[in-house]
């Protein structure tokens, strides 16, 4: 493993350019993989920036390539980091929920990508939930400043046990973590990233103006577990979260200072967004601090966003969509043997229950018949 890493930094003209590419789903199918790296490729070109970062579910770990081979890791990792390596664009990951699926835990799957170079990802600096919880600094253009200009946090979302819905969440500890990084760096200018959505993306469509269309109930977290938007509204320095795991999701809109939204879903592998393929894309300027975003898609449009405007009819109930459970292939191949073999043994026993209630049913009318025989002769002498 190489020491050296890049350095982020503004440049000349203050600006600091971000693309998200979340659920790429790699592994589902060659021809989805291929549609995916072509996604990616084009929109590097158009964008050319100086940060990407992978939102989560990188891959599909439930499916069969993840299941027992963890050569396959590698395969898809060199698969989606190349075009970024052909440009030599730094990036950096968070892991979603299907992510540490497979053979490899999320743990071994970042010691994994932190073997490439232009790899920033990190571990976390201290116990808590999840295992990619970290800051990334954004240098200034201003090579005599030594204090970073702005910051990027990467927040783990794939915990388990976060309520029934169980798609992951973000943790008090981790909402702890931040507060008092926040500190130690006095409150610097910065945006934020996560994989699953926190239940305040239900608020802000039905409170605030967003850009977008509400396309799907988000697969979202509560603050049961912690108190994590109210306090990056509280803290002042986050001016963006932003995440992926809804597909069909991709609005964004000013939560009490905080800009909210989804990615564009950048990868064809998993169920479809109905839209081109595509990236939000960030564009930073030190000072005064600002922060722009578009989606961009892999036709090269830049995605015009409507408004929605809050309205008393198009409410949406502020709750999470109850969990879809996911099956690997070799589950799916059990559970229709086991099915299978459950109806074959239930047809049997139906089969022996109605053959042995059939001899029986005859023997009794054998022998009721009989008695009355028996009767009519006793009559007739």
């Amino acid at each position: 493993m190489v020491n050296s890493k890049p350095i982020l930094k503004f440049n000349n003209n203050n600006q600091f350019k971000i693309v998200q590419f979340t659920d790429l789903h790699y592994g589902s199918d060659p021809e989805s993989d291929v549609d995916s790296v072509y996604s990616q490729i084009t929109i590097l070109d158009y964008e050319k920036p100086d940060l990407v970062v992978f939102s989560g579910d990188m891959i599909s770990g439930y499916l069969d390539p993840f299941e027992d081979n963890d050569k396959n890791y590698w395969k898809y990792w060199n698969l989606f980091t190349e075009p970024l390596i052909e440009r030599n664009i730094p990036w950096a990951i968070t892991f979603g929920n299907h992510d540490g699926e497979g053979a490899l835990s999320t743990n071994e799957i970042l010691k994994l990508d932190q073997t490439f170079n232009l790899s920033l990802s990190q571990s976390n600096s201290v116990e808590m939930h999840g295992i990619a919880n970290y800051v990334l600094k954004i240098s200034s253009s201003n090579s005599s400043k030594e204090e970073p200009a702005s910051l990027i946090y990467i927040f783990d979302s794939s915990t388990k046990g976060c309520s029934k819905l169980d798609w992951g969440c973000v943790h008090q500890d981790q909402v702890d973590w931040f507060k008092n990084t926040s500190k130690s760096f006095n409150k610097t200018n910065s945006i934020a990233f996560v994989h699953i959505p926190p239940i305040e993306v239900i608020d802000l469509w039905n409170k605030y103006p967003v850009h977008g269309n509400f396309s799907e109930t988000p697969c979202c977290f509560d603050n049961e577990f912690g108190n994590f938007v109210p306090s990056l509204v509280e803290s002042g320095d986050v001016h963006g979260l932003y995440f992926g795991h809804d597909h069909e999701n991709d609005f964004h809109g000013d939560y009490k200072g905080v800009d909210l939204g989804y990615g564009r879903k950048s990868g064809e592998g998993s169920y479809s967004s109905k839209k081109p393929l595509g990236a939000r894309v960030f564009q930073l300027t030190e000072s005064p601090f600002t922060l722009s975003t578009w989606i961009r898609e892999v036709n090269g449009n830049i995605v015009s966003q409507d408004v929605h405007v809050q309205s008393e009819i198009d409410q949406k109930p502020l709750q999470c969509k109850r969990k879809i459970v996911k099956y690997s292939k070799r589950q799916l191949l059990i559970y229709k043997i086991v099915g299978s073999f459950s109806i074959f043994l239930a047809v049997v026993l139906v089969g022996l229950a109605g053959f042995f209630g059939y001899k029986f049913y005859k023997k009794y009318e054998f022998k009721k018949h009989y008695q009355e025989l028996k009767k009519f002769s006793n009559c007739i002498l």
